[in-house]
């Protein structure tokens, strides 16, 4: 009687696996260590050799065992597939942002302003990121001061392996500015730009958007001279905004 309990344990031991493997109700994930999924389902396995899979438009191919980072199976009954977790953490990003500043100008007054930056680079893992951007700032909507343009290098991580999670970009830089086109009527502008830095933190939601807040520096000059006299002079300003946005990553 015993050696008939162990036989009929081995047999379910070997059985098992194979039938949750060829579950029609499941889809066997392979996350790829250079970043790429492939979705179907793993016909057989040789150790040393690699990992038979048969995808959904019935592609037979052998994948090598050590091009394998992790494999997840997802079934439609488990309520864990919803919060799976398949951002991309290795290669090339691309991210734009579109931002609402808010402050005060160089005259005391309160002005909101807006900004649209995008950056390109490369992730090196989940939590460590790097790339060069640029984008285009207004931080006086109503008033006659140019656009600014800032080009600068950045950081960035994401600091939860889930779909949802907390992340952070820390840029620095150099703005340019464009023409003044609204100078006040009795005098001539000049305004040339300054050293840039930002640094946001906000969630991302899925693998392509973003909410996020932060603070953004922008420093700048003006040389004015009045047009009716020999009176002139030089304004030096840092731009101190709060931003508030949302991002698209790629």
């Amino acid at each position: 009687m015993k050696s008939l309990y162990l036989l009929i344990f081995s047999i379910l031991t070997a059985t098992i696996p194979l039938l949750a493997q060829q579950n029609s109700e499941c889809t066997d994930i392979l996350h790829l260590r250079d970043g790429s999924v492939l979705r179907g389902k793993i016909t057989a396995y040789t150790s040393g050799v690699g990992y038979e899979i048969s995808t959904w438009s019935g592609l037979q191919m052998t994948v090598p065992e050590g091009s394998v980072k992790k494999i997840v199976q997802r079934c439609k009954d488990d309520k864990r597939a919803s919060r799976t977790y398949d951002f991309k953490e290795h290669g090339l990003y691309n991210a734009t942002r579109l931002s609402v500043l808010a402050g005060q100008n160089h005259t005391g007054q309160n002005s909101p302003g807006y900004s649209l930056h995008h950056s390109a680079g490369w992730m090196f893992s989940r939590m460590l990121g790097a790339g060069i951007g640029g984008g285009m700032e207004i931080f006086n909507v109503d008033s006659g001061e140019p656009v600014t343009y800032p080009v600068f290098a950045e950081v960035r991580g994401y600091l939860q392996a889930k779909n949802v999670t907390p992340f952070f970009v820390l840029g620095g830089g150099w703005a340019f500015t464009g023409k003044n086109h609204q100078a006040p009527w009795n005098q001539t502008e000049r305004w040339n730009g300054g050293w840039h830095a930002k640094a946001q933190i906000g969630y991302r939601l899925g693998n392509h958007f973003t909410l996020f807040g932060g603070l953004n520096f922008q420093k700048k000059v003006r040389n004015w001279q009045s047009n009716w006299g020999g009176e002139w002079g030089e304004d030096r300003m840092l731009h101190k905004r709060f931003e508030l946005g949302i991002g698209v990553i790629l």
